[in-house]
């Protein structure tokens, strides 16, 4: 929905510099949906010539590549830039897709994905550190770690040796290592894609990652590089049918 009006205002709070990552924290809260727009900003006043600009917005209308531009446009106004005109708008990606349902465009790739998700789907049983809760949580946490610059010229030969792409090749070997875990040789991982595949698309804000399901087999009696040429077959297809949406095959 389009609204022809909203209101929107940037508030402006004062704050002692120990106090500000309180105040971000107390900045980020919940959206509702119903209620334009889903983005808010406010103003830390630090002293007369230190500011803290800080704003939230819904990840159902932006995504990655849409942070990239806000950034960088913001950047462009404070240097007195022109910002350049916009041919299409995020309305019109949506009426386009929604085109793409009625003319009955995307049935084909809805086979494909149907016929990928055809009988019984697995659930992978990974083993745990803990019974899980009476009540499913969310917490999570970030594991960093490095690749050495040796390790990774050989996955970027590995690459090049069978015609694949880094990503696939990290792909086969996430899924070979959830096989390992869990003892499973149907293994899914879901994949985020960035759905600009159109230059127009380029400069827009708005949410257009959509998530493949990447089905792979990583039986036992497989070389690694027999199932790489499987998952990047695979990651292919994929690609060619990666406009249908990832909820609606929830749905189906």
């Amino acid at each position: 929905k389009v609204h022809e009006d909203v209101q929107f205002k940037v508030e402006r709070v004062i704050c002692k510099k120990e106090e500000v990552d309180e105040k971000i924290r107390e900045f980020v809260r919940p959206f509702d949906l119903s209620e334009a727009p889903l983005i808010r900003a406010e103003i830390i006043e630090i002293s007369e010539d230190e500011y803290i600009l800080i704003y939230d917005m819904h990840h159902i209308v932006s995504d990655g590549r849409s942070m990239d531009i806000f950034t960088d446009e913001f950047n462009q106004l404070i240097w007195e830039q022109k910002l350049p005109e916009l041919r299409i708008q995020y309305k019109d990606f949506a009426e386009w897709q929604k085109k793409q349902f009625e003319s009955g465009i995307l049935k084909k790739q809805e086979g494909y994905w149907l016929e990928k998700f055809s009988g019984e789907i697995p659930v992978i049983n990974l083993p745990l550190d803990f019974p899980r809760p009476a009540i499913q949580e969310f917490n999570g946490s970030k594991v960093k770690f490095e690749v050495d610059s040796k390790l990774m010229q050989k996955l970027k030969t590995l690459a090049t040796e069978t015609g694949s792409t880094v990503y696939m090749v990290l792909l086969a070997i996430f899924t070979v290592l959830m096989s390992k875990y869990s003892g499973q040789e149907d293994i899914i991982i879901g994949s985020p894609i960035a759905g600009r595949h159109h230059t127009d698309l380029d400069r827009i804000m708005g949410m257009f990652v959509n998530t493949l399901a990447m089905r792979n087999y990583p039986s036992a009696y497989k070389t690694f590089k027999e199932f790489l040429m499987e998952v990047k077959e695979n990651a292919l297809s994929a690609y060619d049918n990666q406009d249908y949406p990832f909820e609606e095959l929830v749905e189906k």
